[in-house]
């Protein structure tokens, strides 16, 4: 077996193993190492194995930090979304994988963390025997193979009661694709997480988005009567699954309903264009009240523990990073 880097991957057979591969996903393409690439506060870092000619293994991750050197230091995660993948789950790809990530990593990275897009506990037992710590957490899936009749039944009477309302208040829903419309929805994700005093310091990476991922990401909004844009969702479909990825909408026009009516007609794209799950994202930890999983549960999808899987390559500072991490969102989201 043969590592490669990312100097040294072709793009075309890193693609199309990602493409093939049962548990492949948009957050493991070539596309999404672009995104990364152009984003502020972010370092893509990709390792493959290679046998016999063939790419057998995968995995992209996204080192994170924050602001200054003395943040970063303080800050610094690598986050893996959606991989490793590795062919046929084979154990001895899966380590070779792993160490080659791991003698890569810049050395100020605190820890590192695997979060499944879908299950992965045929992986599971040889992350645990080489020291990567499992935790709960929820994925929240819609199965998109059903009826817009069903869909609809299935959402909670509070959801139902908001999309019609939005509907008699006429609001209308289109998909996006013009740069100052893609500009615009990220306006109002940037209005939600300041009102909800959640930091986002990478939104530059939307205008990487809609050039490098036009295959993948979508972009939706919901608009007045009079043609204000009042809500926006960004979605990334890859093969038969439609992830969640952002969203926001302006509070000034709550009462009109705009975030469940964006919702359930981004549903009814999902299942008109043949796609099987739509992904609502995470749903916090089993046990621990969350009131975004209840809120996302009020659609109709249903809960999956696939868990988290976390590695400390710095076990002494990861304490001391976790709580300065969080005073750092704390005083930024302020």
């Amino acid at each position: 077996m043969k590592i490669l880097s990312e100097n040294n991957i072709d793009r075309t057979a890193w693609a199309e193993f990602v493409k093939a591969h049962p548990k492949g996903n948009v957050f493991q393409t070539p596309e999404m190492y672009e995104v990364y690439a152009h984003t502020e506060h972010t370092i893509p870092l990709v390792v493959a194995v290679e046998e016999h000619n063939e790419i057998v293994g995968i995995l992209l991750a996204q080192i994170i930090t924050n602001g200054d050197s003395l943040a970063s230091w303080l800050t610094a995660r690598s986050i893996i979304i959606g991989g490793p993948l590795i062919k046929d789950e084979r154990e001895d790809i899966l380590y070779y994988l792993i160490n080659a990530y791991k003698r890569l990593l810049p050395k100020k990275v605190i820890y590192s963390e695997i979060r499944p897009i879908y299950d992965i506990a045929d992986i599971a037992t040889s992350l645990k025997s080489i020291r990567w710590k499992r935790k709960g957490h929820y994925n929240l899936l819609m199965s998109l193979n059903k009826t817009p009749e069903e869909l609809f039944e299935q959402m909670h009477k509070e959801r139902r009661r908001n999309v019609n309302q939005a509907i008699k208040t006429g609001l209308v829903f289109r998909e996006v694709i013009e740069r100052s419309d893609v500009r615009a929805i990220v306006e109002l994700i940037r209005k939600t997480y300041e009102r909800k005093h959640v930091p986002i310091s990478y939104l530059d990476m939307f205008e990487e988005v809609h050039e490098q991922m036009k295959q993948y990401a979508h972009f939706f909004a919901s608009y007045t009567s009079d043609g204000i844009m009042i809500a926006g969702e960004v979605r990334l479909c890859y093969k038969d699954l439609i992830y969640a990825w952002f969203a926001g909408s302006d509070e000034d026009y709550f009462k009109l309903r705009p975030n469940d009516f964006t919702m359930w007609n981004v549903i009814c794209w999902g299942a008109a264009h043949g796609y099987k799950l739509l992904d609502f994202g995470g749903g916090g930890e089993p046990g621990v009240p969350y009131g975004v999983r209840d809120y996302k549960l009020k659609y109709g999808c249903e809960m999956y523990d696939y868990g988290r899987y976390v590695y400390a390559h710095r076990p002494i500072s990861l304490w001391a990073g976790t709580i300065a991490y969080k005073l750092y969102h704390r005083i930024k989201g302020k």
